[in-house]
């Protein structure tokens, strides 16, 4: 089996050396699509030995990530950003994960991503799964002209497995403090434009939220996270969106309640949505029924297997146990 690396980059110097050089000693070929680099970019592909292509930037992510797929000879593709690199614990099982899949007719590899803020200290922001491991097919193209989907034809790439955390993650630093406003600014641009003109416009009203929501515009965020639960996804960003600002605006309480308790019934077995309820409950001075529920919450986190990652972890549980001591002497 041939692997192939892929990355489209634009002044990127550092991110791609990092990235490159946690899998190269695990793949056969990598490509490289540079957009207009200005800095050292390319001379890191080059002493990589990089397939380099050349394309000038139209504010579109989809086109050269499609240069870079008509140029791969791999039998499976890695198509990573820069600034995102395999943990040097888990990178040596990329050809064995990419033979299972093989293996097991799966065309693509969900692969566990760890954002991180680099000015915080590798502070962590959230994790999620990405498809980043697939197949390389004929009338496989990426569509969108940013937070780009990869299609077979004109469907999404199925069926897909997921690679466990303990066999292969990614970091990821392009949320970073330092960095976040300026992408979230860019983004914007190019998802209006997109939205302008596309024929699915439910593919991103939920990056349209996270923009807004990063940029402090929380009437628009609310507006497009609640277009994105209507569109029907069954993801939970959007609602987390809506329960932060909701939590902001204490004259909203009573909705914050009711949104809260239509998270939880979107996803019961997930602790977070549970406790935001427990917390409308303190809010109201109703304790007993906050101890009831945020003690629930407590449990879930404790049976948690479902695949979308939480947000909970061991500080978080002792910081809502003590929440939940403060209640039951209210009580």
């Amino acid at each position: 089996m041939k692997i192939s690396a892929c990355y489209i980059v634009k002044n990127g110097a550092a991110d791609l050396d990092r990235s490159i050089n946690s899998l190269r000693e695990f793949v056969d070929e990598i490509i490289v699509v540079d957009t207009g680099s200005t800095d050292e970019t390319v001379e890191v592909a080059e002493k990589f030995g990089a397939k380099i292509f050349y394309d000038e930037w139209q504010d579109d992510f989809s086109k050269p990530r499609n240069i870079a797929l008509e140029n791969v000879t791999g039998d499976w593709i890695i198509f990573l950003d820069a600034d995102e690199f395999f943990s040097a614990e888990t990178a040596q099982n990329i050809r064995f994960v990419a033979t299972r899949a093989e293996e097991f007719n799966q065309r693509g590899v969900l692969v566990y991503l760890v954002n991180i803020d680099v000015d915080a200290g590798n502070k962590i922001l959230g994790t999620n799964y990405v498809l980043r491991i697939f197949k390389n097919l004929r009338e496989m193209h990426y569509i969108g002209k940013i937070h780009e989907e990869l299609r077979l034809g004109k469907k999404i790439l199925s069926p897909v497995t997921v690679a466990p955390p303990n066999i292969l993650t990614i970091y990821h630093t392009g949320y970073s403090a330092s960095i976040n406003k300026a992408k979230a600014e860019r983004n914007l641009k190019m998802l209006l434009a997109e939205l302008a003109e596309t024929k699915e416009p439910q593919r991103i009203y939920g990056y349209l939220a996270e923009c807004y929501d990063g940029l402090g515009d929380f009437s628009n965020a609310e507006k497009f996270a609640r277009l994105e639960i209507k569109s029907g996804k069954k993801i939970t960003r959007p609602y987390r969106i809506i329960l932060k600002i909701l939590s902001n605006e204490s004259e909203r309480l009573n909705e914050r309640e009711r949104f809260a308790i239509k998270a939880v019934k979107a996803f019961p077995d997930l602790p977070e949505f549970t406790a935001e309820l427990a917390e409308c409950y303190a809010a109201q001075k109703n304790f007993k029924k906050a101890v009831e529920t945020m003690t629930q919450a407590i449990k879930k986190f404790q049976n948690y297997k479902g695949l979308e990652p939480t947000t909970f972890n061991a500080e978080i549980i002792n910081f809502i146990e003590n929440r939940v001591k403060i209640w039951s002497a209210e009580c």
